[in-house]
Formats: structure tokens, C-alpha cells, sequence
């Protein structure tokens, strides 16, 4: 009887406790946050909806696995590289939800996005300038962003209702 004890103790030990060691060390690694030169900007189309402009951003993580969230500062620039809108707010908009920070674990390949929308209707004689790009940075939460991608909307109002960056390849809809 004492036998079967003793190598039921030692197989336990020879096999489980590296098995155990193995799986700790591996969930127990923090994940780094994201950095400029492994993400990807790309931008959407925009659309309109009763006076409001809007288009989603997607970050695409072509490195390692790791960690981003916030909010991200977006300026739309004319062809001169002059800022048309750069006044960005965090509340939500006709077409996005109420912003709520996370912080989200990307895999090589993940997606995650943010909306922008903005007012487009002209008032009185306005005439709302065009934009030729969207600067992006994200330097407050966590990780890192810095992107420029081509856009050709038209908003006029001078502000930018900004969501926060959240999983999936689309914000989160209003309503």
C-alpha cells in the first residue's frame, strides 16, 4: 500500500508540478502595450445623416500581442496640411454610442476602432472646408498611435465628437 503512495507522489511531482509552472509563467506575463510601428490606420468611407458626418477609424495590430485603449486626438487637415477641425469632444453623437473607456488586448491581426462624427450642415453663407487627411495620435491611455490616412469629408462646426477606441471593426451604434 505504501508503494503505490509513493509513486502516485512521484509521479505527481515529477509531472504535475512542471506542468504547473509552465501554464503560471505563461498567464502571468504582462502584455506590452502597443506601439506606433506595429499598428495600422486605416479609415472608412464617411456618411451623413440628418446634418451629422460621421466615418469609423480601424487600428490593425500587425506586430505581437498587446495592449491599447483611450481616446484618440483626430485633426482633420486641408490640402496645405492646415487643421480644419481639431477640437475633439468625447460625448455621444447622432450615430455613436456614449464613449466608455477600456483597455483591450490585441492579437497579431486584431482589430479594434473609434468613430468620429461631426456637424455637416452649412449656416447661412458658410462654406465648410474640405479636408484632404486625418492626423491620429493616441498618447494618453494605454499603448501608442500615430497614423495619417486620406479622407475628403466637408464638416462644418470646428468640432469632433471622438469615441473611444473599442473592439470589433465598427463603434458601437446610438441607440
Amino acid at each position: 500500500m505504501l508503494r503505490p503512495r509513493l509513486l502516485l507522489t512521484v509521479g505527481l511531482v515529477l509531472f504535475g508540478i512542471p506542468t504547473l509552472a509552465t501554464s503560471v509563467s505563461a498567464t502571468s506575463a504582462p502584455v506590452p502595450e502597443c506601439t506606433t510601428n506595429q499598428l495600422v490606420l486605416l479609415a472608412s468611407g464617411w456618411f451623413g445623416a440628418a446634418g451629422t458626418g460621421a466615418m469609423a477609424f480601424d487600428v490593425v495590430n500587425q506586430g505581437a500581442r498587446c495592449r491599447i485603449g483611450g481616446y484618440p486626438n483626430v485633426t482633420f487637415l486641408n490640402a496645405s496640411a492646415l487643421a480644419v477641425d481639431s477640437h475633439d469632444v468625447h460625448v455621444s453623437s447622432m450615430l455613436f454610442a456614449e464613449p466608455r473607456t477600456v483597455t483591450l488586448t490585441l492579437a497579431r491581426g486584431g482589430v479594434a476602432t473609434f468613430g468620429v462624427s461631426w456637424a455637416d450642415n452649412p449656416i447661412g453663407n458658410q462654406t465648410c472646408p474640405a479636408t484632404a487627411r486625418a492626423l491620429v495620435e493616441l498618447r494618453q491611455g494605454v499603448g501608442s498611435l500615430w497614423g495619417e490616412v486620406p479622407i475628403n469629408p466637408e464638416p462644418c462646426g470646428r468640432t469632433l465628437m471622438v469615441t473611444p477606441i473599442e473592439s470589433g471593426a465598427w463603434p458601437r451604434p446610438n441607440g
